[in-house]
């Protein structure tokens, strides 16, 4: 029979290896998405951080919460824990792909819930929502020297920042029998969650409609952020700025195309060697706008400074640079 002598005996034993593997896990599914996305850290709306479940609420649920586990200790899935924020649902599945592809030579997987099918199964109840995974490490993985045991499991939790909110609010009384509840919070609670799933529809409707509208910018940045690579030997820095430029001056380009602003940039290579040695001092030029306002310059001297969202010791130089005076 396993005491709580036990568990507790094992769970500092073995604690090192769950804090290794959870940091692991961390680091690795934010490289996913960093591949997917320009800046992770915007996109998660909550920093993410991997937590070991205490002592006392291991043993509880181990031994004293009716759960009936066949092996009180090692059927707990979730000693270690990860929760990814996002904003809406529909960026939920980009945390999923992080998970299944980019993890997938270091651990198993399985899906343990998914709030979208229990909806399709009683789409006429409104609960608390959640889409949980868990990992299990594969054989061989060592972190800082440390190796950590085959099958460790490790539970992820991925919410929209909406149903993180319900949860923080509801979880610890409603769903669970510490708190008793009434028929009032429970209507109550399917209430907001029915509110927050219209909320989430209708913000994701509102992104598409964003999304839709800065297309064209975001393929002109993605563009130019390829070539910045290719020719400064660095990431660019990708900020708002680069929007407002862009949509500054490039009607004074008569919207000429990034392709066409490249060829162009590939007759003046010196402008590269202008741009890397001040980039590290000069944020403009960390921009991968930075080659839009070149070629505007360059072709258009005497309209460049129209716009008025770049000073005169911004843009001088620029012109000087290309040969050119500041009107």
């Amino acid at each position: 029979m396993t005491t709580e002598l036990d568990i507790f005996q094992r769970w500092n034993a073995d604690k090192r290896h769950y804090d290794a593997w959870g940091k692991f896990i961390v680091k690795t599914i934010v490289e996913g998405l960093s591949v997917q996305i320009e800046v992770p850290d915007l996109f998660l709306r909550l920093p993410v951080k991997h937590r070991l479940k205490e002592d006392s609420s291991l043993i509880q649920k181990a031994l004293y919460r009716g759960k009936n586990y066949d092996r009180p200790y090692d059927d707990i899935e979730d000693k270690v824990g990860i929760r990814f924020v996002v904003l809406t649902s529909g960026e939920i599945s980009i945390v999923e792909n992080a998970i299944t592809h980019f993890g997938d030579k270091f651990w198993f997987w399985e899906k343990a819930r998914d709030f979208i099918e229990e909806r399709s199964d009683k789409p006429w109840e409104f609960g608390y929502q959640s889409v949980h995974y868990v990992v299990r490490a594969k054989a061989g993985i060592s972190i800082d020297g440390n190796a950590i045991p085959i099958d460790i499991p490790c539970e992820i939790q991925i919410r929209t920042l909406l149903q993180h909110a319900f949860s923080e609010l509801t979880h610890d009384t409603i769903y669970k029998p510490s708190v008793k509840s009434t028929p009032e919070m429970m209507r109550a609670a399917a209430k907001a969650m029915a509110l927050i799933e219209a909320t989430d529809d209708y913000f994701c409707q509102v992104g598409d409609l964003i999304d839709a509208s800065v297309k064209s910018t975001k393929e002109f940045i993605t563009i130019l952020s390829q070539h910045y690579i290719d020719t400064i030997g660095v990431k660019p820095v990708v900020t708002r700025l680069d929007g407002e430029l862009i949509d500054a001056y490039l009607p004074l380009a008569d919207e000429i195309s990034a392709e066409d602003i490249i060829v162009w940039l590939n007759t003046k290579r010196f402008i590269e060697k202008r741009i890397a040695e001040r980039r590290k001092n000069f944020a403009l030029y960390s921009l991968p706008a930075i080659f839009l306002i070149y070629f505007v310059v360059g072709n258009f001297p005497n309209i460049a400074i129209s716009p008025g969202l770049l000073t005169d010791e911004e843009l001088g130089p620029i012109y000087s640079d290309l040969g050119l005076a500041l009107p």
